[in-house]
């Protein structure tokens, strides 16, 4: 018991068992020399056996590291960033193979991204970032993996699905990535918000629970009902060249409210297909 109080003072995972005849020791050290000293001071030593422990992990992380490399036999991987189970679905459905949680109010780490990048197991990858303040991060996660990444400017979801839907396996690299990156830019985005406290943007009052409609990431309208706003959005941003028009409601809103909206649209628009 004295012994293992004193192991116990140089280390961690102490284990001291046997008998008055011999007694064996297990502890992990920076010091091997005094444990070595404390067990002279009751016995002969017999069986000792030092490790490097540091020097074993890096062996196991070198063969993980090879085991993932071994493992890279596909040619293309995509990873995207969204929040929610209903915008992974659809990500997952378009054969991306990491989503990575994060959004406006949720960004993820350098590591986090470099984790779903190596996960892909694949030796290009192509980060649908989906948010402004995600690019940089994306980026420097880019840097650091042993593998060709392309980050595309994807700066919303609906920016990257349709970067997502515009990927071709069987393109080469290069020419998939300013597909993607076309597909991308040819997206414009509304949301529909709510504000949570009063505040001045853009010369623009916003008072706490006005709902606040943007295009792009800037506030574009300001009002107090729903519907209302994102008619006002659709106004400004539906052209003669437009061709699409996606609906797309989150938890706060209910399937039904959206189908009436969306219908709304399909009456108001005609030239444009409204899902």
């Amino acid at each position: 018991a004295r012994l293992r109080k004193r192991v116990e003072r140089i280390g961690d995972c102490v284990v001291v068992v046997g008998d008055l005849e011999i007694v064996k020791v297990h502890v992990h050290t920076n010091e091997p020399g005094k444990a070595l000293q404390m067990a002279l001071e009751l016995g002969e030593l017999d069986a000792i056996k030092i490790d490097n422990m540091l020097e074993e992990r890096r062996e196991v992380e070198k063969r993980k590291q090879e085991a993932l490399a071994s493992q890279q036999t596909k040619e293309y991987g995509i990873v995207a960033v969204a929040l929610g189970e209903g915008f992974s679905e659809i990500f997952r459905s378009l054969e991306v193979d990491s989503v990575v949680d994060g959004g406006q109010t949720m960004n993820p780490s350098i590591e986090d991204l470099q984790k779903a990048i190596n996960a892909t197991c694949a030796k290009t990858v192509y980060v649908l970032p989906n948010n402004t303040n995600i690019i940089l991060a994306a980026q420097q996660a880019a840097e650091i993996v042993n593998r060709k990444v392309y980050v595309l400017p994807t700066k919303s979801v609906p920016m990257g699905i349709s970067a997502a839907l515009a990927f071709t396996r069987d393109a080469d690299a290069e020419t998939n990535f300013n597909e993607m990156t076309a597909a991308a830019e040819k997206v414009h985005t509304a949301s529909v918000t709510f504000s949570v406290r009063d505040t001045v943007f853009d010369e623009m009052q916003i008072h706490e629970h006005d709902i606040m409609g943007m295009i792009d990431n800037k506030i574009n309208v300001l009002g107090q009902d729903v519907k209302e706003v994102a008619l006002k959005l659709l106004e400004s941003m539906v052209t003669e060249e437009s061709g699409v028009i996606t609906v797309y409601y989150g938890a706060d809103v209910t399937e039904e409210t959206a189908e009436a909206l969306a219908k709304e649209i399909e009456e108001k628009y005609t030239n444009c297909e409204v899902y």
